[in-house]
C-alpha cells in the first residue's frame, strides 16, 4: 500500500508529498477545454455547465483523498516514531520516587532503581524495562498488556498491582503479586508460572519458584518503611546501606548476627541513626558516623 512505502521511510513520505504538491498545481492550473456551444442550443449549454461542475468536483474529491492518505500517513508516522523514542528514570541511591506513564500506570521506584519506557506506548502492547526494585499499580488494558521487562523474566499482566526485584549484578529476581493476575516467563529457558494475588516467584539455580508472601510489611516500601521480618543483622545492613546511601562497613563479629526478627519494621524518614539504635536493641555493637561522608563503622 501506498501508506506502508510511504511510512516505512521519511525518504518516501518526503518524495510523495513532493508529488502531491506537484499534482495540485497541475489540477487547479490545466487550462479549460471546452467544445464552443451554439447559442441556440439550451440543452448543449446545460451539459457544458454540468462538465464544468464535475470537472471541479473531481479534483476536490482528488485534493480530499489525497489529504486524507497524507494526514493519516503523517499520523502514523508521528505515533510510530514516538514509540521508538525512549525515557528513563533513575533515582539516586537513598531516594525514593513515584511516577505516572502515559497510560495512568503507577509506578514507585526504589533506590537506584531504574525504568525505562516509550514517550507513547504502541497500539498492541505497553513495555517497559526494569532493574532494582520497583511497584506497578497497572492500569486494565484488555488489549494492551503491559509487559515488564528484565535481565531475567517478562512480567506480562492487564491490569494488577505488583513489586518486582531485579538485581543482575546479585543475581537476584523476584516478582510480588499484591492484586489481579500476572504470568512470568524465565528468559533462560521459557519457563513460566501464571501468578494469583499473594503468590511470590524467585529466581534459584536459574529456575523459578513459587511461593506465597510471608510479610505484607515487606511491600511497604513506597510508603516509607523497612520490615525486620524474616531478616537477621547482615540482610539489614546491607539494606540500609542501600536505603540511606551509606557506606557500611563491619569489623569483627556481631553476636547472634543470624538471628531473625519475627517482626516490626523500620520508618526511612526517621534517618540511619534511629535504624541501627534498633538494631542494637536486638544485637550488639557500637558504631561510629562520619556526617559529612556517610561512612559508618561498626564494631
Amino acid at each position: 500500500m501506498v501508506t506502508d512505502w510511504a511510512s516505512s521511510d521519511p525518504l518516501h513520505f518526503k518524495e510523495l508529498e513532493q508529488e502531491r504538491r506537484l499534482f495540485l498545481a497541475l489540477t487547479w492550473h490545466l487550462p479549460e477545454t471546452q467544445k464552443p456551444v451554439p447559442n441556440t442550443s439550451t440543452n448543449r449549454k446545460r451539459l457544458t455547465v454540468w462538465r464544468n461542475t464535475a470537472r471541479i468536483a473531481l479534483r476536490i474529491a482528488a485534493v480530499i483523498a489525497i489529504g486524507l492518505i497524507l494526514g493519516t500517513m503523517l499520523y502514523t508516522y508521528k505515533v510510530d516514531s514516538l514509540t521508538e523514542q525512549m525515557l528513563a528514570i533513575q533515582t539516586p541511591a537513598g531516594q525514593r520516587m513515584n511516577t505516572t506513564l502515559t497510560d495512568g500506570t503507577q509506578v514507585w521506584l526504589n533506590s537506584q532503581a531504574r525504568v525505562e519506557y516509550p514517550v507513547l506506548f504502541s497500539r498492541n502492547e505497553r513495555r517497559v524495562k526494569v532493574s532494582g526494585e520497583v511497584m506497578f499499580d497497572v492500569t486494565k488494558s484488555a488489549d494492551r498488556p503491559f509487559i515488564v521487562e528484565t535481565y531475567a523474566c517478562d512480567i506480562e499482566v492487564l491490569g494488577t498491582k505488583f513489586n518486582v526485584i531485579a538485581d543482575e549484578q546479585n543475581g537476584r529476581f523476584s516478582t510480588a503479586l499484591l492484586r489481579g493476575e500476572v504470568r512470568i516467563t524465565s528468559r533462560v529457558d521459557g519457563q513460566q508460572i501464571l501468578m494469583k494475588p499473594n503468590d511470590v516467584v524467585s529466581l534459584e539455580n536459574g529456575k523459578l519458584r513459587l511461593s506465597h508472601i510471608d510479610d505484607q510489611d515487606e511491600y511497604l516500601w513506597p510508603e516509607g518503611y523497612i520490615s525486620l521480618k524474616n531478616k537477621n543483622f547482615n540482610d539489614l545492613i546491607e539494606e540500609f546501606a542501600r536505603v540511606f546511601d551509606a557506606r557500611i562497613e563491619v569489623r569483627g563479629s556481631i553476636d547472634g548476627a543470624d538471628r531473625r526478627y519475627k517482626w516490626g519494621k523500620i520508618r526511612i524518614a526517621d534517618g540511619v541513626d534511629d535504624a541501627l539504635e534498633i538494631l542494637q536493641a536486638s544485637y550488639r555493637f557500637t558504631y561510629t558516623r562520619d556526617i559529612e561522608t556517610n561512612e559508618i563503622i561498626i564494631h
